[in-house]
């Protein structure tokens, strides 16, 4: 008997990868972004507005810079992770590139815009009613030179950012798990617990570090549901994108990990009101992104059963 079937590739590599292989490539990521990162890092600290010789004395180096300049430092030790990445998945791995983007044919920009102000609408209501009720809750000191300057610093470096820590915690984590178990609810949760496990070296989690890995967790779950469900990162990539420019362009907040240079600051993260909101995010954000996901192709399959 001929019956229909509906399949969709799986999100992971297109050809059996040794276990050894993805073992020696995650450590050469994690190389790469932790001592390469370290490294370009301290190269280009004469070109933070910040004079080197402050290491040799003890200095609190970070305290010295311009906001532009902290922003810079913090961001370019991404570049690292994000080539070390592509280079472990394509000859360490022997994988094309493309695959880690999208198992399908072709990867569309167009839902990277998708997953951008889909995000961008989620975060960004709440804040506008929140400056509308609450207008004292938050401060708008624009201070232009200070401000342009971040800006630019912004604009070119956090699309490099939050594209490498997709590349990993979405691309790489969630094909090398998906080679065991493929369900949706275990590679996300994995994703999402892997991504916030670093976040919690940031300053704003300190003193309710609970919260902060809900918090972080919520995100690396929902950006690992849509790429699981789509077989690729193109929402994920979107939506980490606005987060990120939002929060350090746009409002932010006192006592975080970037300085509190955006057009509005408010005071430091309350976690608890902000995780509840994002369990109401999380669910609304993955139905209103499977416009344009992809659709099971039907092919016809034998069933030699009785």
């Amino acid at each position: 008997m001929v019956r229909t079937v509906n399949k969709l590739p799986p999100y992971t590599a297109p050809v059996p990868v040794s276990p050894w292989r993805w073992i020696v490539g995650t450590i050469v990521v994690l190389v790469s972004w932790l001592v390469g990162g370290t490294i370009l890092g301290l190269l280009l600290l004469p070109y933070t507005g910040v004079n080197p010789q402050a290491l040799l004395t003890g200095g609190d180096v970070l305290s010295q810079m311009p906001a532009w300049g902290y922003l810079f430092f913090a961001l370019i030790t991404f570049l690292p992770f994000f080539v070390g990445t592509l280079v472990a998945y394509r000859f360490i791995l022997g994988v094309k590139l493309r695959y880690l983007f999208s198992s399908l044919d072709r990867f569309r920009w167009w839902r990277v815009g998708l997953g951008f102000w889909v995000w961008l609408l989620l975060i960004g209501a709440p804040v506008v009613v929140g400056i509308v009720a609450n207008p004292g809750a938050y401060r708008f000191d624009l201070d232009w030179p200070t401000f342009l300057p971040f800006v630019l610093v912004g604009l070119l470096l956090f699309p490099l950012q939050t594209t490498a820590e997709e590349l990993f915690f979405r691309g790489w984590i969630i094909q090398w798990a998906a080679r065991g178990w493929s369900n949706i609810w275990w590679l996300s949760t994995l994703s999402g617990a892997l991504f916030a496990f670093p976040h919690l070296l940031n300053p704003e989690a300190a003193g309710d570090i609970a919260g902060a890995f809900f918090g972080y967790f919520t995100v690396g779950f929902a950006l690992a549901w849509v790429t699981v469900r789509d077989r690729s990162l193109e929402i994920a990539i979107g939506a980490h994108m606005s987060n990120n420019l939002f929060a350090a362009l746009v409002v932010g907040y006192e006592g975080g990990a970037l300085p509190a240079e955006a057009l509005f600051v408010t005071e430091p993260i309350e976690w608890g009101a902000s995780n509840l909101l994002g369990a109401l995010v999380v669910p609304v954000f993955i139905v209103l992104t499977r416009f344009g996901r992809p659709k099971p192709s039907r092919a016809t399959a034998t069933d030699h059963t009785a």
